[in-house]
């Protein structure tokens, strides 16, 4: 199988964004974005020159060498890296059985590392890298570790967004509703791909195991990928966990004085769920309440069409409908509320306000 040429990998159309970082990208609309993007491929390809002695040979086995701890917390080996490999002469079928069999996403980027500096295929791993849009992992190598522009804009996550994501790891879980609408806008808007969104929206999994999953899959996105993610997460009315994903000062916690689209507390989720045999035989989803919901914006069509499947009991559609209300915000839980009054449910909104004591 013949190598491709530094031109004929920077020169392949991508699939997904590649994700910008800094203050100045960080934040800006996708429009915007597209066009720095641009701008930055045509100039990645007018330094072939530099990538060519800066990446290959012995200065780049050098920097992937000093990188081995960190690159399999940045790099995704599944979802499509392992089968470019092989496409690019890469890797061949046992080794990527091999790969595959480690238990761990940080485990398989290991064992990919180990065998992609033994078989000496440096070349087809940038390749595949490129094609499968992990430019931020590419940068990060070609930088050696430190984020410069000089290497372009497109980097990982810093320290400091990663341990924001692990520190409100339990609430984003909690909290962070994938279904309804969410894989679907990161799809086409190029931030996920299809193997990832099959394997997020798995309908044997608990609705925390697909957030699990999909905040690994997050802690590996670039910073431009990140930054969309957010604005994908506004968009779909949950600002709140937006917010929770966002940088905060070490030690800083979500409340009051920041803002009033946060996480219900503790407490709250508490009253729904020691009520919640007692809700579900007592809610009424089906008859008017939805139709508020959505003309408020505390659902989106894709949740309304969810609870209205026909096929449901009235008990299925009240627990499905529960399952979702404990991920809302303040703002939304307190929106339920006033249209659960305006639905004549007035008893069901005060046991959410009071607690469980009417």
């Amino acid at each position: 199988m013949s190598v491709l040429s530094i031109e004929e990998i920077f020169a392949r159309p991508q699939h997904r964004w590649c994700g910008g970082s800094g203050d100045s990208l960080f934040y800006q609309s996708r429009e915007t974005y597209m066009e720095e993007m641009s701008k930055e491929l045509e100039r990645q390809i007018a330094e072939i020159s530099i990538l060519e002695s800066n990446l290959y040979g012995n200065v780049f086995v050098s920097k992937i060498k000093a990188q081995r701890g960190k690159l399999p917390e940045i790099m995704e080996a599944d979802f499509g890296l392992l089968r470019k490999l092989i496409s690019v002469g890469g890797l061949n079928l046992n080794e990527k059985e091999k790969i595959e069999a480690e238990a761990t996403r940080s485990g398989r980027s290991k064992r990919l590392l180990d065998l992609i500096l033994a078989n000496g295929k440096h070349h087809e791993f940038i390749a595949a890298l490129w094609d499968s849009g992990q430019i931020h992992v590419i940068n990060w190598i070609r930088g050696n570790g430190v984020y410069s522009p000089e290497y372009g804009s497109d980097w990982p996550l810093e320290d400091r967004e990663i341990k924001v994501i692990d520190r409100n790891f339990d609430k984003l879980s909690s909290n962070l509703v994938t279904a309804h609408g969410l894989l679907e806008k990161l799809f086409s808007n190029g931030i996920i791909n299809y193997e990832q969104m099959e394997f997020l929206k798995n309908e044997t999994k608990h609705s925390f195991k697909h957030s699990e999953d999909f905040l690994s899959i997050l802690r590996r996105f670039s910073r431009g990928y990140f930054s969309l993610t957010l604005e994908c997460l506004r968009e779909l009315n949950q600002d709140h966990v937006a917010r929770m994903m966002e940088e905060l000062e070490e030690g800083e916690d979500y409340n009051s004085d920041n803002g009033s689209d946060l996480p219900l507390e503790r407490e709250q989720i508490e009253v729904i769920d020691r009520k919640y045999d007692w809700l579900i035989h007592n809610i009424d989803v089906a008859h008017g309440l939805l139709d508020k919901l959505l003309s408020k914006n505390v659902i989106n069509f894709q949740m309304m069409e969810f609870l209205n499947i026909e096929t449901k009991t009235s008990f299925k559609r009240n627990e499905d409908f529960l399952g979702i209300l404990r991920r809302f915000s303040h703002n939304s839980f307190s929106l339920t509320v006033k249209c659960l009054r305006e639905s004549n449910q007035d008893h069901i909104a005060e046991l959410l306000e009071k607690g469980g004591r009417f």
